[in-house]
């Protein structure tokens, strides 16, 4: 079973439908996009869950510097392996832990069963399964977008554009016919930009021209301020 830590700066910018175009056509001459995006934006859905007081959330929300989030992630709704990360940011320092899941157990996550992460190796599921037990975390949303991410070898930077952003309260991981919301009519664009220890100045440079608003808070957040408003 597959794990992985990785630890970078982030940052997360929202973008009108316009400015996305023009930088992702910038960003189509300078770097490449990743293999995932080859043939266009790739789906992604995750499942958050939160605390019974809504801790991450509400930390986002008053600007706590040390933020933590926990999620199921998968690519495709057939997906035999789903994975399970942990995120913790530090200011615009971003840390994330992930293991990979079945899809079984993936389901018995979704469901309130945890029991299994204890006979699973490595930390992640360690610290996870103390995250369910201890805060007796629960799903509170269910998000879908497409990306589209470009990468440089140049400081490991990596940066997507997530489009039509929709949200749903359910716990159905693999469903297709989830009624969704789009979070801002489905037209904001979040544009999340990550690096080791710098970002190139012809990046910023571009970055600056298109002129993104720098966000406050991210894609789990707009979820939940569109589910429970």
């Amino acid at each position: 079973m597959a794990e992985w830590k990785v630890q970078r700066h982030e940052e997360k910018y929202r973008l009108s439908a316009p400015q996305a175009a023009e930088l992702e056509l910038m960003l189509s001459a300078l770097l490449q996009k990743d293999r995932y995006s080859a043939n266009g934006a790739y789906f992604i859905r995750s499942l958050y869950f939160d605390t019974a007081d809504d801790a991450d959330y509400n930390d986002k929300l008053i600007g706590a510097d040390r933020r933590q989030k926990l999620r199921l992630r998968l690519y495709h709704l057939d997906s035999p392996a789903v994975k399970l990360e942990i995120k913790n940011k530090t200011g615009s320092l971003s840390y994330k832990q992930s293991t990979t899941l079945t899809r079984a157990q993936a389901l018995a996550l979704a469901n309130g069963d945890c029991e299994f992460l204890l006979d699973l190796p490595g930390d992640t599921a360690r610290r996870a399964y103390t995250f369910f037990r201890r805060e007796q975390r629960r799903p509170t949303a269910l998000v879908d977008y497409e990306r589209t991410a470009f990468t440089s070898p140049v400081a490991q930077v990596r940066i997507t554009l997530d489009r039509n952003i929709r949200a749903a309260k359910t716990s159905d991981l693999f469903g297709a016919g989830c009624p969704m919301f789009g979070v801002h009519s489905g037209g904001v664009c979040v544009l999340e930009v990550k690096y080791d220890a710098f970002l190139p100045g012809y990046l910023r440079g571009v970055l600056t021209s298109v002129g993104p608003a720098k966000m406050s808070i991210g894609k789990y957040e707009l979820a939940r301020q569109l589910l429970d408003g």
